[in-house]
């Protein structure tokens, strides 16, 4: 994976735990840097003498204009966020790699349902950003929050609201007040329409109930689309019977050129390519953040997590490289060309 030099060039304290960070980016990597609202970067920093990789939301939006921008929440035990925030100023020098993500909005006219806690506001925000400078598509928003004090982007929702009377409708949820959302009622929002598209970020069990509720409203998991800022529980070992004890090669393509690697027994597609030096991407390796996003061109793979693609993008051959095995000990093909 290529990182590139851009240099912060202003820092806003959203709350006291998430910071937004607004990159400068060299003229000569515009065109490179271009993106869509719900994508993100990859970053390369080092902490205390180790590299660490990790991808962080834009929550700017091209329509918009202004400068890429990316918002961290300092979360407990995460390295890179509490890096972010004691370290990065404005002039400080970041590794950062192209835009990257598939969690954007359709290309459609149909009506938009945001479901969104706490910093899963992040790419939900730039979507809406998007959708409101670049359509005429109407939006609601469902943001849950632990409480009043712990909002992200509180008032820049609250100007969009004051800006697309017409489009846009926001539903505020306060834990300290209304106790963790139900799926019973957010079932009865999920129900109010019938053809919208539904995108949902946040953590695990938010997004679990979420999805609990749009199978309740009857809403089809092919208008049901996720991204995760953590990983679903799953239990150890369930899919692991599932895929070949024996080594294999697989073909790798990146950067448009072909590589042969041995894929030991046990190992993943990611870590097959990183052990002989290939440079792919990836940032989270947990099979929730989809940056290591590949295809499958030949041959089978099973996944030991899936957060990121539903079943018409798995038939489609689309992979998650950090969590996928070959299915037998026959060779497989997979490039990153996509």
């Amino acid at each position: 994976m290529q990182f590139h030099r851009l240099t912060v060039a202003d820092v806003v304290e959203e709350t006291g735990e998430a910071r937004s960070y607004a990159l400068t980016v060299p003229e000569a990597l515009h065109a490179s840097f271009g993106y869509r609202g719900g994508q993100h970067l990859i970053f390369r920093v080092n902490v205390e003498g180790e590299i660490l990789t990790r991808s962080y939301s834009l929550s700017s939006s091209p329509e918009s204009g202004g400068l890429p921008v990316v918002t961290v929440k300092r979360v407990p035990q995460g390295r890179v966020s509490h890096w972010f925030h004691a370290h990065v100023r404005a002039g400080t020098v970041l590794e950062a790699s192209v835009p990257t993500g598939r969690f954007v909005c359709d290309e459609g006219e149909s009506p938009l349902v945001f479901c969104a806690a706490g910093s899963g506001i992040t790419p939900i925000l730039s979507m809406i950003r998007s959708v409101l400078a670049g359509t005429r598509r109407s939006i609601t928003l469902f943001y849950a929050n632990r409480d009043a004090d712990s909002v992200i982007f509180g008032d820049a929702i609250a100007r969009l609201v004051e800006a697309h009377l017409d489009r846009l409708e926001v539903v505020m949820h306060y834990d300290d007040q209304n106790g963790y959302p139900e799926a019973g009622r957010l079932a009865k929002l999920l129900g109010r329409g019938s053809t919208f598209q539904l995108y949902l970020c946040g953590p695990a069990p938010f997004m679990a109930t979420v999805q609990q509720a749009a199978a309740a409203a009857g809403v089809p998991g092919s208008r049901v689309h996720l991204e995760r800022f953590d990983a679903a529980p799953v239990a150890e070992g369930e899919t692991a019977a599932l895929w070949s004890d024996k080594d294999c090669h697989a073909r790798v393509t990146t950067g448009g050129t072909q590589h042969v690697v041995r894929v030991s027994s046990g190992q993943t597609l990611l870590q097959a390519a990183l052990a002989v030096g290939l440079e792919v991407p990836y940032a989270c390796k947990e099979g929730y953040c989809g940056s290591c996003a590949a295809k499958c061109v030949d041959g089978e793979v099973v996944h030991a997590r899936n957060d990121v693609f539903n079943a018409d993008d798995l038939a489609g051959g689309w992979i998650l490289a950090c969590q996928a095995h070959p299915r037998h000990d026959r060779p497989v093909a997979i490039t990153f060309d996509v």
